[in-house]
């Protein structure tokens, strides 16, 4: 793991903080590097989940034929983008 930067801090309970470094202790690693790839695990997922999908071939031709479509007329959202801000 490249050096740490950064520091973060938070709170856990007891029964938890030994859990944890029960299994960093089985895993070899001290208890921020358990952490720390565990969170990092979980981010990756989290944010895999949202930014990356797939599609059958015939979904994937027409997900692909709308992004080449010009945006149809929306009257709501075009209200919407020109109504002033309440915090202007």
């Amino acid at each position: 793991m490249p050096s740490a930067e950064t520091v973060m801090q938070f709170r856990l309970g007891k029964e938890d903080k030994e859990r944890i470094k029960q299994g960093a202790d089985l895993a070899g690693l001290n208890a921020s590097q358990f952490v720390l790839r565990a969170a990092l695990t979980e981010a990756r997922r989290v944010l895999a989940d949202r930014t990356h999908f797939t599609l059958e071939d015939k979904r994937y031709d027409a997900f692909m034929d709308a992004l080449g479509e010009s945006p149809k007329s929306n009257e709501a959202l075009n209200e919407l983008l020109h109504r002033s801000t309440p915090w202007k």
